[in-house]
């Protein structure tokens, strides 16, 4: 009698303690956008961004971008630029940017950013690569760029 009035007891404690934690509702107020490439593709190494590679020439190149945060009511223009002091390709001659900006439609949680891939000139020496790297600036007011996925690369080969 006495071992199953222990028993007892301690499942009235257990119980009794579990019900105390206090619950942890994690909501992520910020809303932020960032490249899909970089949150499933592996890093380059040395970098905090991942290279994908392309030929020369290979046209449109469509990178997905995730909105994460509520959905929006209205169409959102996100901009992006190149990251000048990782990139080695020449705008104009490597690539074209069409136009630093893309849009999340109202109601979606993607978008696709867009640069076109130019037959350019192969650069000079004995490198047979050159190097894009965008990056994510959100939409100037409410909407940022998620700083671990903000930027990606592509490795153009000749």
């Amino acid at each position: 009698m006495k071992r199953l009035l222990r028993f007892a007891l301690i499942g009235i404690v257990l119980l009794a303690q579990t019900s105390c934690f206090k619950e942890n509702d994690f909501i992520y107020k910020k809303t932020v956008v960032e490249f899909q490439a970089t949150v499933v593709t592996s890093l380059a190494v040395g970098k905090t961004y991942p290279l994908l590679a392309i030929k020369n020439g290979a046209g449109t190149q469509t990178t997905q971008v995730n909105l994460v945060g509520a959905q929006r009511n209205n169409d959102e223009v996100i901009k992006f630029s190149v990251d000048k002091d990782n990139t080695t390709a020449i705008e104009g001659v490597h690539y074209n940017l069409k136009g630093g900006t893309f849009t999340i439609p109202a109601k979606s949680s993607f978008g696709n950013c867009a640069v076109d891939i130019l037959t350019g000139a192969a650069p000079t020496g004995t490198t047979k690569t050159v190097d894009l790297v965008l990056t994510l600036e959100g939409n100037g007011s409410d909407i940022a760029p998620n700083e671990n996925y903000k930027k990606v690369g592509y490795r153009i080969s000749f």
